[in-house]
């Protein structure tokens, strides 16, 4: 009798129970400076499709569900930061992940009730209706597909109102959390935000400018591009305006500039002194700019702990203002990654 060998994923999955209370709020990289969400509350069934730095991602959600939204993505959170703080606890984990409802609203700052238990299980519907389909984090001509939640088991009280959950996380995310570079924490304030673009441009400002004393700067065409928001361009632009009025978002401060007749968002960590100001202004499009995917992962072994996206903006500045001619772009990135990750001072995530 002939058989063949069994996936590694065939074995039966250890049940992890998300217990941990008031602990940090971890979000991962990959998902804060591109479009995986919807940003609205209302069903978008309409596909995400994001093309750009040597990435692709297309997310889907059919009715009458539609495609999980910044809201849903707060359980993800939790379920990732319960996994995390399990593993720095020196516990084992497991993907499937079984939780009571009442411990994520909490943790959630939410109000306890039938309404919030209704509106968790449309959460968790949503979120295993999606499916997205990147190249993120995969080897060369590789593509990965997933829903973001694989396996859903709900167990109901008397009323017939959701009240423990048992999910199973797909390899990708689970995957990210147990690599602590791919991982930051938010501010505890987070989930009080209250608009969906205020949440999404938090999240990417988290990433890009993290605790940069110098803050950073993008033209708010560049920020429509990467929320993958449905909104008009215009429309995105006044909200971003609007939010940038207050002059902060949760610990950053935020301020519209204008450079060269372009309109541009500046975000700097509280409390860092303001320096020269880096502007992520997308250059020229040349053709040796198209990194390959497998040349990002290569770069963040040689400088751990570096935001590589930003080491390849100050590369492609670098190459253009000196005129440099490239033969092999991939192998030239990697070397300006090892020069970079040879100085002192790490630059700030």
């Amino acid at each position: 009798m002939a058989l063949r060998k069994p996936p590694p994923q065939d074995g039966q999955l250890e049940l992890f129970s998300a217990v941990f209370t008031d602990i940090v709020t971890r979000d991962i990289q990959d998902a804060m400076e591109v479009p995986f969400l919807s940003l609205s509350k209302k069903p978008r069934v309409a596909p995400i499709i994001y093309s750009g730095k040597g990435i692709e991602i297309t997310v889907t959600g059919g009715a009458p569900y539609g495609i999980a939204n910044i809201w849903d993505w707060d359980l993800i959170m939790w379920l990732l930061s319960q996994v995390r703080e399990a593993i720095d606890k020196g516990q084992a984990v497991s993907r499937q992940v079984r939780f009571h409802r009442h411990a994520f609203l909490k943790s959630a700052r939410r109000d306890a009730g039938g309404i919030q238990y209704k509106r968790l299980e449309d959460t968790i519907a949503r979120l295993k209706n999606t499916n997205v389909v990147t190249t993120i984090r995969s080897s060369e001509r590789q593509t990965v597909m997933f829903s973001w939640l694989e396996y859903v088991h709900i167990d109901r009280d008397d009323h017939g109102r959701l009240r423990d959950v048992t999910v199973v996380l797909p390899e990708w995310l689970f995957e990210a959390v147990r690599d602590r570079s791919l991982i930051l924490s938010l501010h505890p304030d987070y989930f009080l935000l209250t608009g969906g673009i205020e949440r999404w441009l938090y999240r990417f400002i988290r990433k890009q400018a993290g605790n940069s004393a110098q803050g950073w700067k993008w033209r708010l065409e560049t920020l429509y591009e990467r929320s993958g928001s449905s909104q008009r361009p215009s429309d995105f632009a006044t909200a971003i305006r609007d939010i940038a009025k207050h002059g902060k978002l949760l610990d950053y401060e935020l301020q519209i500039q204008k450079t060269n007749s372009q309109e541009l968002l500046f975000a700097r960590k509280e409390g860092t002194s303001a320096k020269a100001i880096p502007e992520t202004i997308p250059l020229p499009q040349a053709q040796f700019l198209c990194l390959k995917t497998t040349t990002y992962e290569k770069a963040k072994k040689i400088a751990p702990g570096y935001d590589i996206y930003s080491l390849e903006d100050d590369w492609r500045q670098m190459t253009k203002k000196n005129d440099i001619v490239l033969k092999d772009p991939d192998a030239a990135f990697l070397a300006w990654c090892r020069k970079v990750a040879q100085k002192p001072v790490r630059v700030a995530r």
